[in-house]
This record gives C-alpha cells, sequence and structure tokens, in this order.
C-alpha cells in the first residue's frame, strides 16, 4: 500500500470492518465468536479511515520514526484541526470507544468483552466509516 494514498487507506478500512462484520455474523454459536478479533478489526478501520483523512488533506502519514500509531483519539484531534465536524461528540465516543481496543489483540487485555462490545464496536466503526467518507465526497456504505 502507498502510505500516502487515500484511497487505499479507505480500502484497508473497509476491508477491516468487512471481516469484523463476517466474524460476528460467521458463528451461530455466540460464545465461539472471536471478539477480540471483531473488535481488533473494528478498531482498525477507524484508525485506517482517520488516517485517509488526513492523507487526502496532504497530511502524510509517516512510517518509522514518527508514526501515527494506532492512537485513534490523537487522529481524531487532528482531523479536527481541519474539519470541526470532527469534534461532534457522537464522533469522540465512537472514536472513544474504539480506542479502547488497540490492545485487544494480546492476551493480557484485562477487559471482559462479549457481544455487547462487539456490536457496539461495529456500530461504532460503521458510523465513523460513513462520516468520513462523506467527509471525503464519497457515498456512505452502511448508513
Amino acid at each position: 500500500m502507498k502510505g500516502n494514498d487515500y484511497e487505499a487507506w479507505i480500502q484497508y478500512a473497509h476491508n477491516d470492518i468487512s471481516v469484523a462484520i463476517r466474524e460476528m455474523e460467521r458463528i451461530v454459536n455466540p460464545r465461539l465468536r472471536p471478539y477480540e478479533v471483531i473488535l481488533y478489526h473494528c478498531q482498525q478501520s477507524a484508525e485506517k479511515m482517520l488516517k485517509a483523512y488526513l492523507v487526502s488533506n496532504g497530511i502524510p502519514v509517516v512510517f518509522g520514526s514518527k508514526s501515527w500509531g494506532h492512537d485513534i483519539n490523537a487522529l481524531r484531534t487532528t482531523c479536527s484541526s481541519i474539519d470541526k465536524g470532527f469534534a461532534a461528540v457522537r464522533i469522540i465516543n465512537h472514536c472513544s470507544y474504539l480506542s479502547l481496543f488497540s490492545s485487544v489483540r494480546y492476551p493480557d487485555f484485562i477487559f471482559t468483552i462479549d457481544a455487547i462490545h462487539a456490536t457496539r464496536g461495529i456500530n461504532s466503526a460503521k458510523r465513523l466509516f460513513d462520516f468520513v467518507s462523506e467527509k471525503l465526497g464519497r457515498s456512505k456504505l452502511f448508513f
């Protein structure tokens, strides 16, 4: 992926939310669903959409010594310096919720997660995906 191609960031974000949705729907028995994987992909989708917005506004995503990292709240704050819509309470809430799950992929994650968390994570990731899509002049996918 070219780091400064915002369309590529959007595609990767879409792939992440698609995986989360598929995993949530794939297994009928909720006790067997990999909630940590679902929430990780929701967090990743949000992170990549915020990076897509920044890249589309000429702010390069730098890899190596200086990187945006996984801090969704910091990314959202930077986005809000460009567009005040990113400071809306609902966007702050979606980003804050999803930021809880950047380390869910590690065994020492301390919270118990379940279907309620995963459903909320998917909904937040969808809302953020659509919000950023609109800001970029693209159609919503999830409404």
